[in-house]
């Protein structure tokens, strides 16, 4: 991860435009992932691959998703402690305060946001721009390389240490969320409630979108900030 400020080319001091430039952009990477997990589960066809996990965990212990989001990401920077070890920065726990930001952001968007679509083409097109705008909130946020959401930080931190790319093993990553979730599904509930379409083609899909998005408006968005 780069800096938390951005300094001036060949030089020592603070460059505050584009260090305020870089943090609006994060923020607005957050508010958009935050966006696509609530539209994910208001298109009616299935939470996402990366949330599934935690509306499993959500339904069984009867809490929110916002708050199982943000301990189920506590987890996720656990697990970047067991991978890094020596190498972990205390400026990954930062992590916890992104955690803790999408947690209530999920839980208040949702208050406000009552999209409920109907027919299949309906929801399919909910389902598309949820995800879409899922992958660029996420795209941006690696991109500012600032403090990235805790999943996403630890398939950075996976895709290093396997040196691959962040796509492919976020594939993995999210294709695991699906079947542990199912599996404990089916082993308290009986059922498969909550998982479709939408849960299919997140996991399979959402990482490869990334990887287009991080390559163009990624790439563009970076270039602004360290301009």
């Amino acid at each position: 991860m780069k800096p938390l400020l951005v300094t001036k080319y060949e030089e020592e001091s603070i460059d505050w435009g584009h260090t305020a430039l870089r943090y609006a952009i994060y923020v607005v990477g957050l508010f958009c992932i935050s966006t696509g997990t609530v539209l994910q589960t208001a298109s009616g066809l299935g939470v996402a691959s990366l949330t599934c996990f935690a509306t499993f965990a959500s339904r069984a212990t009867g809490t929110t998703l916002g708050f199982m989001i943000a301990l189920t990401y506590a987890i996720y920077i656990g697990c970047q402690a067991l991978i890094l070890r020596r190498r972990f920065q205390a400026r990954i726990l930062l992590e916890m305060v992104f955690a803790f930001s999408m947690g209530y952001l999920v839980d208040l968007i949702a208050s406000f946001i009552t999209v409920s679509p109907h027919g299949i083409v309906a929801q399919v097109v909910c389902m598309c721009c949820a995800l879409v705008i899922t992958a660029f909130g996420a795209s941006l946020m690696v991109d500012m390389e600032i403090v990235p959401n805790a999943p996403d930080g630890l398939v950075q931190v996976a895709s290093e240490a396997l040196g691959t790319t962040f796509g492919n093993v976020k594939v993995v990553f999210d294709v695991s969320h699906v079947v542990a979730s199912i599996l404990g599904s089916l082993l308290l509930f009986g059922d498969i409630s909550g998982f479709g379409l939408t849960t299919i083609v997140s996991a399979l899909f959402l990482g490869r979108i990334i990887n287009v998005i991080m390559g163009t408006v990624g790439e563009r968005a970076q270039a602004a900030v360290w301009a």
